[in-house]
Parts: C-alpha cells; sequence; structure tokens
C-alpha cells in the first residue's frame, strides 16, 4: 500500500520492505539547484561582455576570452569521468564538497588576478582560476540524476532529475542578465568577479550539511543502488556496446551541447546586426526562461504518463527546424522575431533534458545512474567545446555584416537536423520502471 502526502514523508509498506522519503531531501535538491546555477556564471563569468573583457586584459583578442567559456567544455573531458568516479566509489555529497572547494578556489583566484598590472600575469593567473572552476563543474552538474535516484520516489525522480539539471541553464539566464548589468565598462570586469567569488563561497558552504544518503531508500531501484555495482569497464563496456544508450548519448550530447554553444555565443551572433549587449541578453534570457517553462511542464508531464519516448520523437525534430528558423531571421532590425525564435526554441530544446536523463538510465538499467546520466553530459560537453571552436573559426569578418556568424548558424541547423532520425530508431523498454512494476506486483 501507498501512502501519498505532498507535505509528510511518504511510505509504502509490505512484508518484506518499507520505502520512505524524507523532507530533508529537498534541501539537497535545492542545493544542487543553487550550486549548478552558480557554476554557470563562473563558466559564463565574461561571455556576456567579450569585448569589455578583451579591453581589460589588454586587447589579447577575443579568441583568447572566448577561451574562458571553451575550458570548462575542455576540462570536462578529464574531470568528468573523474567526478563519476568519485561518485560511484564515495558519495554524492563528497563529489559536491570537491566541486565546491574548487569552484570557490578558482573564483577567488581569478578576482585576485585584477589586481596584476602585467598582460600576461593578469590572464594567467584569471584563466588559473578559470581552470579550478572548470575542474568543479563537473561534481556539481553530475549530481542532479543520481541525487533523483537515492532520495526521490519513482513518482518524483523525473521532475527532481530536471530540477538539478536545469539549474545549469538558468545559471546561463542569469550570466546573461546580470553580467551586462553589472560591467558597463571594461574597468568594472573587477567588481564582477569578486560578486562572482562571495556568491560562490556563500553557497558552497552549506553543502557541509547535506546528508550522506537516505536512512531508508525511497524505491526498489534505490534500495538495489549498492547491489548493482559492477567494475567500471565492465559498466563503461556495457554502455558502449548499447545502441539505445548511445543514441541518446549522441543526440543529448549534439542538442545540448548546441544550446550551450548559441546561448553563449549569442551576443556574438547578433552584434554584427546592431543588437546591444543589453538586448543580447534579454535573447538569452528569453531562450531559457521558455525553456525552464519547457522543462518542468515536461518533467511533470513524463513523470505521471511515462510517455518519455514519445516526447523525445516529437520535440527533436521541432528543434532541428527551429535551428533552420533561427538561421532565416537573424537580419537587421528583426529583433522581435529573433527573440520569439529563441524563446520557442529554448521551450522545445530544454524539455528534452529531463526526457534525455531519465530515458539514458532506462535504457541502460540496471547500470549506476552515476555513470550512464553522467556520461551523457560529458557528451555534451565534448561537443559544446567542437562546436564553439567552430563557431569561432567560422565568423566572416569579410562579410556584410562584417565578424557575423552565420556560417555558424548554418552549421547548428545541419547538425541539429539529422537528429530526429536517430531518434526514430530508439526502441529501448523502460528497463528500471518495469523492474519496479513487477516487484510492485510481488511485495504488493
Amino acid at each position: 500500500m501507498v501512502k501519498n502526502d505532498e507535505y509528510s514523508e511518504k511510505e509504502q509498506y509490505n512484508e518484506e520492505t518499507i520505502y520512505k522519503v524524507y523532507p530533508i531531501r529537498f534541501y539537497g535538491l535545492t542545493l544542487i539547484c543553487l550550486l549548478n546555477i552558480v557554476s554557470s556564471i563562473n563558466w559564463l563569468c565574461v561571455a556576456p561582455v567579450p569585448d569589455y573583457a578583451n579591453t581589460f586584459f589588454s586587447n589579447i583578442g577575443l579568441t583568447t576570452i572566448n577561451w574562458f567559456s571553451n575550458c570548462f567544455l575542455l576540462i570536462y573531458i578529464v574531470a568528468g569521468p573523474i567526478s563519476s568516479y568519485v561518485y560511484y566509489r564515495h558519495s554524492i555529497k563528497t563529489g559536491l564538497l570537491v566541486g565546491c572547494i574548487l569552484q570557490i578556489i578558482g573564483a577567488w583566484l581569478r578576482y585576485f588576478s585584477t589586481f596584476i598590472n602585467t598582460t600576461g600575469g593578469r590572464i594567467g593567473l584569471a584563466m588559473l582560476g578559470q581552470i579550478f572552476c572548470g575542474f568543479g563543474q563537473p561534481f556539481i552538474l553530475n549530481a542532479s540524476t543520481p541525487y533523483a535516484s537515492l532520495w526521490f520516489s519513482s513518482k518524483e525522480r523525473s521532475t527532481a532529475s530536471m530540477a538539478g539539471g536545469l539549474a545549469n541553464t538558468v545559471g546561463m539566464a542569469i550570466a546573461d542578465l546580470i553580467v551586462p548589468s553589472i560591467v558597463p565598462d571594461a574597468s568594472s570586469i573587477q567588481l564582477n568577479f569578486l560578486i562572482i567569488a562571495c556568491i560562490t563561497t556563500g553557497f558552497g558552504i552549506p553543502t557541509v550539511f547535506i546528508p550522506h544518503q537516505p536512512k531508508t531508500p525511497p524505491s526498489f531501484s534505490a534500495s538495489t543502488h549498492h547491489e548493482r555495482r559492477q567494475g567500471l569497464f565492465k559498466t563503461l563496456w556495457a554502455l558502449a556496446t548499447n545502441y539505445n544508450f548511445l543514441i541518446i548519448f549522441f543526440v543529448f550530447g549534439v542538442l545540448c551541447g548546441l544550446a550551450s554553444t548559441v546561448t553563449s555565443m549569442l551576443p556574438q551572433i547578433v552584434e554584427p546586426y546592431g543588437v546591444s549587449y543589453d538586448n543580447a541578453g534579454y535573447l538569452g534570457v528569453a531562450f531559457i526562461v521558455a525553456g525552464i517553462i519547457g522543462a518542468i511542464g515536461t518533467g511533470l508531464f513524463i513523470d505521471r504518463t511515462k510517455l518519455h519516448k514519445w516526447v523525445l520523437r516529437l520535440y527533436v525534430p521541432i528543434v532541428g527546424f527551429l535551428y533552420l528558423a533561427l538561421l532565416m531571421v537573424v537580419k537587421k532590425d528583426n529583433y522581435n522575431v529573433i527573440i520569439a525564435i529563441c524563446a520557442i526554441l529554448g521551450f522545445f530544446m530544454f524539455s528534452l533534458l529531463p526526457v534525455a536523463l531519465e530515458l539514458s538510465v532506462e535504457s541502460s538499467y540496471p547500470i549506476s545512474e552515476t555513470i550512464s546520466s553522467s556520461s551523457l553530459w560529458m557528451c555534451s560537453q565534448i561537443l559544446g567545446l567542437i562546436f564553439l571552436i567552430a563557431f569561432n573559426d567560422l565568423r566572416d569578418d569579410n562579410a556584410d555584416p562584417p565578424g557575423n556568424l552565420r556560417r555558424g548558424l548554418i552549421l547548428a541547423t545541419c547538425v541539429a537536423m539529422p537528429m530526429m532520425i536517430f531518434t526514430s530508431l530508439y526502441n529501448s523498454p523502460n528497463k528500471r520502471m518495469d523492474i519496479e512494476k513487477e516487484q510492485e506486483i510481488i511485495e504488493g
């Protein structure tokens, strides 16, 4: 029998097992969301104001400034697997603490770089701080899905996983909105770094009080978490030979990587067409706020209906055609249409986040969520880095208008459109849900 009470502990009793969820789970989830927001702000600390950052660092060039964002994605190749190992062998709390410590150190190093007067010393220490922040990001970003599986019931998992993962994009919106406000000129970069360092420290300290794990598991799959552990290489091989997982892995990596690239490059995409940095920030906010609404609605929908596959097959083609629409509307004096397309694209793009994270677990069960979901994030970060470098190299300084990124948008369209073919081939059953249903029948 299952007792459902939104404001108290929920319990499932039977002869052998008691499943519970505890109110404290929301403390950890809230912190994971806040830490993901802060992590994104650290990532995009100068991306919304590239020209001012370039001036502050003695005109070292936009390519170098873009590496403040790019290095996060490059570092993920190393730090992502390490974070997965820490979660796999130790605990989610341990991983979060490591991530927070690294980001706090990095944020303050970046601030202290502003007191160095030599160009090489200033950019060197600032980039070192950015590298520390980059190493901390995977420990925070990868936490949402395993935390949701460990602390939340089967009816809440998609929403909880979505909240943690989506917070990363909320941070992008906040960075797009507040960084241009804090940095009206090049000299304000120092204040920007100080504010970000203080925020990073303030939200990092409460992580110490997150419990390691619930006293009683919330679901059957959570109760078998330790029993499902197997050798890391055996686990990776099982994922590499699971074609349904690989479809989700690749589609998520491409679309999430594109979303990160387009969001961080929006000021440079529209600036040649006369759009100010402030208005470019509103484009990013529209993209992400609409995405938040879509992801919340979709997360709640799939929690109740379990129609993950149908949402995947419907939304991915829409996203592909919206990238085509974005390519067509980025023109001079077309701001209202651009912001509308950005909002619609964000709605469908980020709605896929909870779907893909859940399907990565369902298609690979009983493999641990710490490995399957973090593999998706690693793919998106690697591809995001490739897309960012490609966008920068595709900048056309000799076109009309000079410095436009139209060729980058063509690349985004050509990469996004074929994803609908891959999603049509996905046919995995929801293995974890099916096992839990069978267990409910056996025990009830």
